[in-house]
């Protein structure tokens, strides 16, 4: 008698089958190689690694670096749109002049432009990196959106912790005050004269919770905020909602941006920023 894995229909036959199948599927599966495209499918191909690798960029640098609204105060757009630029529409573009299926050199082409586009990101996202906000300094009567390469390196290296480091996970909310001695009130005088003011200095930074008797005492009412801008009303109430506290209890600061100046509401009772929002105070 035949045995089964011998037999013409047997289990030997039927594996041989299965694997002859699966051979074709992985060649189905397989992805194109490059002398079946054309120059548009591979551009098309590249601009969509582009555009995924740049927003898995963007989200991370606005969860992290330039959290809502800095990225606006903070002219974060306008960085973002050139990096995108250059990661998204260079690449592609070279890859659509240069591809031909029949150019022996079309691997070494399309890695030269790989190269390039990742040097440019890198670039990219060192300059984003070095012109992120690291403070949100209040001093005098406002707040000042400082990004980490406008801190004076000396006053950095001369700040007592935490403010001796930038931080990395976005901008902390901190006070400024002169020093109380002549010379100290001179030399911040200096600089201030020099274009470095004082919330460009590291080394005159305290503790927030230590100058909220100053931010009282400048904090203007909401309802003004409201009456200034026509815009304000809808956005201030949305803030008031969200944060859960009543509209006496708040009142308003200007923000001072690189681009733009927005409004910060503080609770004047806790001493606490409730939010900031891109909305200008004139």
């Amino acid at each position: 008698a035949r045995s089964p894995t011998s037999s013409p229909g047997g289990g030997r036959t039927s594996t041989s089958r299965f694997s002859a199948g699966a051979e074709q599927c992985k060649v189905r599966l397989a992805m194109p190689s490059l002398a079946t495209l054309n120059r548009f499918q591979a551009a098309g191909i590249h601009l969509a690694i582009s555009v995924l690798v740049a927003a898995v960029v963007l989200a991370a640098l606005l969860l992290v670096w330039y959290p809502q609204p800095y990225f606006r105060l903070a002219g974060g757009a306008g960085l973002m749109m050139i990096l995108i630029g250059v990661d998204v529409v260079v690449g592609p573009l070279l890859t659509l002049v240069v591809f031909n299926p029949a150019k022996r050199s079309l691997r070494l082409d399309l890695a030269v432009i790989a190269a390039l586009q990742v040097a440019a990101l890198v670039y990219g996202i060192t300059v984003i990196a070095q012109a992120r906000p690291v403070f949100v300094v209040f001093a005098g009567e406002r707040f000042t959106v400082v990004p980490a390469n406008v801190i004076d390196p000396g006053s950095l290296a001369c700040a007592k912790a935490p403010f001796d480091t930038l931080p990395i996970n976005g901008p902390r909310i901190v006070g400024a005050r002169l020093p109380d001695d002549p010379a100290g009130r001179e030399r911040a005088m200096l600089l201030a004269a020099a274009g470095i003011d004082l919330p460009m200095l590291p080394r005159y930074y305290v503790p927030f919770a230590e100058i909220v008797g100053q931010l009282k005492a400048k904090a203007r009412p909401i309802e003004e905020r409201e009456r200034l801008n026509p815009q304000a009303p809808g956005t201030v109430a949305a803030a008031i909602a969200r944060s859960g506290r009543t509209r006496e209890s708040l009142a308003w600061v200007p923000v001072v941006g690189r681009l733009e100046i927005g409004s910060a509401i503080v609770d004047t009772a806790r001493g606490e920023v409730v939010a900031v929002l891109p909305i200008s105070p004139f």
